[in-house]
């Protein structure tokens, strides 16, 4: 049994990730509105991340059955494009930055049907964009090229 598999360093790089943005999450003296910070959505989003991750750790921990060797260069791809993602937000904009990272990892991880990836990848990041700017009218990051994106 290899105790490095695929699943499990992607487990911990998502555990460290999502750790990392929600300890960047306290600290930050924004609004006196309490629940309505701009930190309050992105703390929920991340610790339920960080849970999940935490489960997947363990369950992949108390998993015993025989594996391949990891495919890190899936891994690293997914990594990459993630910090690309994060990177671009700030600059171009939400749904710009999220729809070529989301045909960027469903590609990586093996969806092929062309009209499955453009639906998720236009339509979540319209979906959240949707959300929270329209209705729970807490801006993400817009575009500087279009005010409706």
């Amino acid at each position: 049994m290899s105790v490095l598999t695929e699943r499990r360093v992607t487990s911990l790089v998502l555990l460290l990730v999502g750790a990392a943005l929600l300890s960047q999450t306290f600290g930050q003296a924004h609004s006196g509105l309490g629940a309505f910070s701009p930190m309050f959505f992105p703390r929920i989003v991340l610790g339920f991340w960080v849970a999940v991750a935490v489960l997947d750790i363990f369950a992949e921990l108390r998993d015993h059955h025989v594996v391949t060797r990891p495919r890190l260069l899936r891994v690293t791809v997914i990594a990459v494009a993630s910090l690309a993602f994060l990177v671009s937000m700030t600059r171009i904009g939400f749904f710009l930055a999220a729809a070529p990272f989301a045909v960027v990892a469903l590609v990586t991880l093996g969806l092929r049907n062309p009209l499955s990836i453009a639906g998720v990848a236009v339509g979540v990041p319209a979906a959240l964009v949707a959300l929270f700017n329209h209705v729970l009218t807490l801006p993400l990051p817009t575009s500087p090229f279009a005010w409706w994106f």
